[in-house]
């Protein structure tokens, strides 16, 4: 072999060589790389993701409390708006039953107008008792019905006692006089009775 063609094979032996080191220093390199591309990933998610217990603690708590606060206005929103519909359904409920006691007024003033034409006594009485009728027709279309208390024992819960009577008549405790009917409203007392009640039989004077 010719010394020339030795070198040629020296000189690409040692360029091949040259090569595959620069490859393998390349490859080095980019392994190198994509392992520090890796530890600042892993790095990030530790920070994000991978917080000590206290840590996690802390946010899981941040989490909630901003969730109780939104939940908290939230319902306090519905709370509102719900007292609006009850205001305006009690309103509504205000109004009609107002405006079936404005019918009443006007069968008063009709009554009124008719006793100053010169009317009878009876006829007055007859005008007075259809609007009491349709007064009462009125409360008990609205469950609104009146307290028994004459002669009946008294109750607390019913009547309000603003005197007492000496009676021959009654025991004591049993209500003698109505000064002013109570009414119920349901199974609710909407205005107690007002009564005189019996302290039994009345004192012979000496």
């Amino acid at each position: 072999m010719s010394h020339k063609k030795e070198h040629d094979i020296k000189s690409k032996t040692h360029i091949h060589n040259k090569k595959e080191k620069k490859d393998e220093e390349q490859k080095a390199q980019d392994e190198m790389a994509d392992t520090q591309e890796e530890v600042k990933e892993k790095s990030q998610e530790e920070k994000q993701d991978g917080l000590t217990e206290e840590e996690k603690l802390k946010q899981r708590i941040a989490e909630l409390e901003d969730k109780l606060l939104r939940t908290a206005a939230e319902f306090e929103n519905y709370k509102k708006r719900v007292a609006r519909q009850y205001e305006e359904v009690i309103h509504t409920a205000n109004d009609k039953i107002l405006l079936e006691l404005l019918e009443v007024v006007d069968n008063f003033e009709r009554a009124l107008q008719h006793s100053n034409n010169g009317s009878d006594a009876k006829a007055f009485r007859q005008g007075m008792e259809l609007i009491f009728n349709q007064m009462a027709d009125l409360l008990k279309k609205y469950d609104i019905t009146p307290i028994e208390a004459m002669g009946k024992p008294f109750d607390p819960e019913l009547h309000e006692a603003l005197m007492h009577i000496p009676s021959d008549e009654h025991e004591d405790g049993v209500v003698t006089m109505e000064i002013s009917k109570g009414y119920r409203k349901g199974d609710r007392v909407l205005r107690h009775s007002k009564v005189g009640v019996s302290n039994g039989q009345k004192k012979e004077e000496a």
